[in-house]
């Protein structure tokens, strides 16, 4: 399956999604600063990558994922903003690209697949540029629906492992996907429901 997603003309496709989300987005990321929001990252990466830690050192209300993430680009990039906003990128790169391949693998056209891909890549993470815990959760939680959405379609396992990844950064995902669950779970009722009396009558 990967070697057909990898086709010539899809890795020029994949290429230009790469160098577009990450482009609009560091675009964007230098645009201007939310003095609260924009900094708020930088300082607890930076916090991680002199070695203090999480909750013992200095206080968070989110989980310690993003602050790790952002001490490793800070770590192999250096302490600068450009590398700041490229962690930014870096997300947008992987749910632009992962958004392709789901929608490759449902079987769309590769055109669509790739217009679609694009503007989910000028949508995605460029609305503030910078790393922030809502978007990362927000995007955690989308890769857990399409790993889902995979595992559901293909029947791979390894697609199932990727389920819990919406739940390693904020508590807000499991509030949404429970609640998504239910919805889901309501309707399947209502389809059972239905067959049930169609075949009784």
């Amino acid at each position: 399956m990967i070697s057909k997603f990898l086709s010539h003309k899809n890795k020029i496709f994949i290429l230009i999604l790469f160098l577009f989300s990450i482009t609009v987005n560091q675009h964007y990321g230098n645009q201007g600063v939310f003095p609260k929001d924009s900094f708020h990252y930088f300082d607890s990466g930076y916090r991680v990558l002199n070695g203090d830690l999480p909750f013992i050192d200095y206080w968070s209300v989110r989980g310690p994922l993003l602050d790790y993430m952002q001490a490793v680009f800070f770590y192999i990039f250096g302490v600068n903003w450009q590398s700041y906003v490229l962690h930014a990128s870096s997300i947008n790169v992987l749910i632009t690209i992962s958004t392709f391949f789901v929608l490759k693998n449902f079987k769309l056209k590769t055109i669509y697949c790739f217009f679609y891909s694009l503007l989910f890549a000028i949508l995605a993470y460029p609305s503030s540029g910078t790393p922030f815990a809502d978007q990362h959760s927000a995007f955690f939680s989308l890769l857990g629906i399409y790993s889902l959405l995979l595992a559901i379609n293909n029947q791979r396992k390894l697609y199932w492992y990727f389920w819990v990844l919406p739940f390693s950064q904020n508590r807000f995902p499991l509030h949404m996907l429970f609640c998504l669950f239910l919805l889901l779970s309501f309707y399947i009722l209502l389809l059972i429901i239905n067959l049930i009396a169609l075949n009784i009558l």
